[in-house]
C-alpha cells in the first residue's frame, strides 16, 4: 500500500518562488527545491510535472500579487504617488535584497524563448499596460511628454527602485529617483 503524503499546495509553491527570486531559474536546481520544500523528488514531479511548470506556477502567483497593485479606479495622481511611496518603502528595508521577480527573470531569460521566457516577458507587460492604463485617466498639464515616453518612464522608475534598492538602503536617493519621474506630473513624494 503506497503512502500518501499531504502538503500544502500553496506553501510548496511560496518556498519554490523565495527559491527562484534569490537563485533565479537556471540557478535553482532540483536538489535545491527538494531541500527548500521538503518534497522527495518524486512528489515534486508528481504534483508539479517539472521545475519549469513549478516555476510558471510561481511566477502566476507573483503575477497576481503584483496585479492587486494595479490602478482600478479612484485619483490617478493620488495612485501614482502611493505606488511609489510604497516601493520606496519596501525598498529601504534591510531584509528586502531581492528586487522584483518579474525583472529579475526578465534579465535572466531575455535570450530565450521557452515558456519561462514569454510568461515573464507578459508580466512585464501587464506592468506597463497598468501604467498606461494611469495615464489615460491624468490629464497631462505640468508636461511636454507624450503618454508612450511617460509610460517607459514610470516603468523604468519603478524597476529601477526595485534593483537599486537590492544594494542601496538610502531613502533619501530613492525617493530622489521616484520624484524625478514624478515631477512631470506635478508630483511628489
Amino acid at each position: 500500500m503506497s503512502r500518501t503524503t499531504e502538503f500544502d499546495r500553496e506553501d510548496i509553491i511560496a518556498k519554490a518562488m523565495n527559491l527562484f527570486w534569490n537563485k533565479g531559474f537556471e540557478g535553482t536546481s532540483l536538489k535545491d527545491l527538494t531541500q527548500e520544500t521538503g518534497l522527495l523528488k518524486g512528489s515534486l514531479y508528481n504534483t508539479f510535472k517539472s521545475k519549469e511548470n513549478l516555476f510558471l506556477l510561481c511566477l502566476e502567483k507573483y503575477g497576481q500579487h503584483s496585479r492587486s497593485f494595479f490602478y482600478n479606479t479612484g485619483d490617478p495622481n493620488l495612485y501614482l504617488k502611493n505606488f511609489f511611496k510604497r516601493l520606496v518603502h519596501e525598498g529601504v528595508k534591510e531584509d528586502n535584497t531581492k528586487g522584483c521577480l518579474i525583472m529579475n527573470s526578465c534579465l535572466e531569460l531575455a535570450t530565450l524563448d521557452n515558456a519561462p521566457a514569454k510568461r515573464t516577458k507578459a508580466l512585464f507587460s501587464a506592468v506597463e499596460l497598468n501604467f498606461k492604463n494611469v495615464l489615460e485617466k491624468i490629464e497631462l498639464t505640468h508636461t511636454s511628454k507624450k503618454r508612450d515616453e511617460l509610460a517607459t518612464m514610470l516603468i523604468t522608475t519603478a524597476f529601477s527602485i526595485r534593483e537599486i534598492s537590492k544594494f542601496k538602503k538610502d531613502k533619501k536617493f530613492l525617493k530622489q529617483i521616484a520624484n524625478n519621474t514624478l515631477s512631470e506630473f506635478g508630483l511628489k513624494i
